[in-house]
């Protein structure tokens, strides 16, 4: 009986353990699918909901002068998080009121990042005082976190300023292009610190921790992910500090830009825009009335005038008409014309600055002078053609590709351009003659004349550009020169480049510029006064120094300052001077003594003069007194 029902059952319990093993056989392999091939998934899902991974902001590269004075370094900030999963909103509604921002600004943050329990930066750089109010209502404000991070200290706040730049928090169209950002990251902005912010920064640490429900840190985990993080490349400049505040200073209340060059490799070594702004403002998140201040000055103090300011260059640009001219053989250097004070362009009369006028001139005399009937006459005769191709040789309407931010390329005029603006056949000869003597529609940048007044010095030799001198990686002690090869403007006769140089020597050497020569050397330069449709002219120099063997090119202008000899030129003597002094090859003791010795034989001399005169005054009243003898 026990045989035939086991017999009878069988089917029966065939089929339940068949059923069995199908069903042990599913969730076997979901379990194997869940642990094998979906293992990794599934964990590193796990991990995100119960470890935090936090950033660590690595120290952003110090900055250095040439000399290797400090510029710019870090100090200790701090800086507010909030953890998205585990944020209530009475903590948003708290810091809102204590950081002074808005709900929605500190919600569309936490919005912004995908990862729940990843810190989101709410507010950098807070205060101490900030700090402890927050910390003492930590416990009922879930999400609350913050941490100590370094933040921009600037040890000369203002006459780096247009150099180095601007700070801010990155913008989210960066978020999308680089993955390395993340929300609340400090980035540069402007000049140096946005040129060269991918060596500045560094890289980012992290370091992951296991959390609890709550959010609190348990340990913090040994993972192969673990990285410390990397500061940023140290950074030499080749601005000189001591040059750099004197220049700052030599403008005091004028507004304006100097630019400086050593001839020899291209270095700028001043470079200052004026007016300026306190970079400190930046260091932090600047504050709102700080920026509509900014923003509403009429002198606009964040505009870089060095690379982003256009102007007519003036009389500065008679020697790319003089060198046209005298090297298609146009003119003969003893060319001359003569000058009354002014001349007549069909029914126009243009005037020269002397309106008592400079009588017969040639080249050199011309440019030592500045005269501008001579110019008039000389434009016309080389034709926008020549100009515009003798133009480009000196690169003009190009940037000078300097390491800073929105520098401008000018505007250098030609036959197409006139054609376009005023119509084919509808512009004048009148026209032809104003860019001669640098006016007109033509525009140039102060880095574009330093690199001009560069190529003069040279003969034709120059070189890029440039700020950076080197960098200097801190985790290994290696560095990166930036040394530049020389370039040369070919296609110019050696004697024209030669008569052009002796015209600028004569310009120092009682012309024009007389008063930015330095005592016991000699030098180039020159002087103008571009007329302003808006004020009084910009007053220009441009200038090197020594002669025989250059070294430093300096380009200097004056907004609304006058002209370019009284006002510009002298400053730029102070700058030369105080560069050479430096290099113990300028005394001002000795050069005062000499004046003072000039001065005082001066007074001797007119002493004499106005007692010789009085004697013979006196013997003329004498002579008068005598009865005339009668003839007999």
């Amino acid at each position: 009986m026990n045989s035939s029902n086991f017999r009878s059952d069988n089917p029966r319990r065939l089929v339940f353990y068949i059923g069995f093993l199908l069903m042990f056989l599913v969730l076997f392999g979901g379990f194997y699918n869940l642990q094998i091939f979906q293992g990794r998934e599934y964990q590193e899902k796990s991990l995100r909901n119960s470890i935090k991974v936090e950033t660590r902001t690595p120290l952003r590269g110090l900055i250095y002068d040439r000399e290797d004075n400090l510029i710019a370094d870090n100090r200790p900030s701090f800086s507010i998080y909030l953890i998205p999963a585990q944020t209530k909103e009475k903590t948003v509604t708290f810091l809102s009121e204590v950081l002074d921002i808005p709900v929605k600004t500190i919600k569309r943050k936490m919005r912004g990042y995908s990862r729940r329990f990843q810190p989101v930066k709410i507010a950098r750089y807070v205060d101490r005082q900030t700090l402890s109010k927050i910390q003492e209502n930590k416990a009922d404000l879930p999400g609350l976190d913050w941490r100590v991070e370094p933040r921009r200290n600037y040890v000369m706040n203002r006459s780096f300023a247009h150099v180095l730049g601007t700070l801010g928090e990155v913008a989210d169209n960066d978020l999308q292009k680089d993955s390395n950002y993340e929300p609340g990251d400090v980035v540069g902005k402007k000049g140096i610190e946005k040129v060269l912010d991918q060596y500045l920064r560094g890289s980012k640490g992290y370091r992951y921790v296991k959390v609890d429900a709550f959010g609190r840190t348990v340990e913090t985990m040994s993972s192969e992910k673990n990285r410390a993080p990397e500061a940023g490349h140290d950074l030499h400049l080749t601005i000189d500090a001591d040059l750099q505040a004197y220049a700052d200073s030599l403008f005091q209340d004028k507004t304006g830009a100097l630019v400086a060059v050593d001839v020899r490799n291209g270095e700028v070594l001043t470079l200052v825009s004026k007016p300026n702004y306190d970079l400190d403002a930046f260091a932090e998140a600047v504050q709102q009335d700080v920026w509509r201040s900014l923003m509403a000055d009429s002198l606009k103090p964040l505009f870089d005038r060095a690379g982003q300011g256009t102007y007519p260059p003036g009389s500065t640009y008679k020697m790319v008409a003089a060198i046209a001219a005298l090297n298609e053989d146009i003119v003969a250097p003893s060319w001359k014309v003569y000058c009354s004070g002014s001349y007549r362009i069909g029914r126009r009369i243009v005037r020269c600055w002397n309106l008592q006028g400079h009588g017969e001139v040639e080249i050199l005399k011309a440019l030592a002078q500045s005269c501008n009937v001579y110019f008039y006459q000389l434009g016309l005769k080389i034709g926008i053609d020549h100009w515009n191709h003798y133009s480009k040789m000196f690169l003009f309407g190009e940037r000078t590709n300097v390491e800073l931010s929105g520098e401008k390329s000018g505007l250098l005029p030609s036959k197409r351009y006139y054609d376009r603006v005023f119509g084919e056949g509808n512009w004048t000869a009148g026209m032809l003659a104003n860019i001669a003597i640098g006016q007109g529609e033509l525009l140039v940048t102060p880095l574009q004349m330093a690199r001009f007044t560069m190529m003069l010095a040279n003969s034709g030799e120059y070189y890029q550009l440039h700020l950076l001198r080197k960098l200097v990686n801190k985790m290994d002690g290696s560095q990166q020169n930036f040394d530049h090869e020389p370039q040369y403007i070919t296609g110019i006769d050696t004697l024209v480049m030669q008569t052009i140089r002796e015209g600028m020597r004569r310009v120092v050497a009682g012309g024009t510029g007389s008063r930015a020569g330095v005592w016991q050397m000699t030098g180039g330069g020159k002087t103008g006064t571009a007329q302003n449709p808006h004020g009084k002219p910009h007053a220009w120099y441009i200038g090197f120094a020594p002669f025989e063997e250059p070294e430093i090119a300096v380009a200097l202008i004056v907004e609304n300052g006058g002209g370019g000899g009284g006002v510009a030129a002298p400053m730029a003597g102070k700058y030369l001077r105080r560069y050479f002094h430096k290099l113990d090859r300028f005394d001002y003791a000795a050069e005062a003594e000499f004046l003072r010795k000039l001065w005082v034989r001066r007074q001797q001399q007119a002493q004499a003069d106005s007692l010789q005169k009085r004697i013979e005054e006196q013997t003329n009243r004498i002579i008068e007194t005598i009865p005339l003898r009668r003839s007999q």
